[in-house]
């Protein structure tokens, strides 16, 4: 599993269910369980000005920012979409 491909539900629609630092650990966690050697370049930091970033990582010489926040997703039962809180990595450029 590519990391960009790690998505975890934290905290369903309540945001402090979960919460940045958990939902940061938790994607740490699944990353590293996926045989990733995950480098915690700068930690866990709090998200500022609204933003979703709370933390930067490298793997294999790649830095990745990893985010929590709102995410839409398809509920498979009846279709809709429904708006959860979760935590992501996207790549550096």
């Amino acid at each position: 599993m590519d990391p960009v491909q790690i998505l975890i539900r934290v905290g369903d629609t309540d945001p402090d269910a979960g919460g940045n630092e958990e939902a940061y650990q938790e994607w740490l966690y699944l990353a590293r369980e996926a045989g990733w050697d995950v480098v915690e370049s700068s930690g866990f930091r709090e998200p500022r000005g609204g933003g979703t970033e709370c933390g930067l990582v490298e793997i294999e010489g790649l830095a990745y920012r990893i985010h929590y926040g709102p995410r839409a997703r398809a509920d498979l039962a009846d279709g809709e979409t429904v708006l959860t809180y979760a935590a992501w990595a996207e790549p550096v450029q």
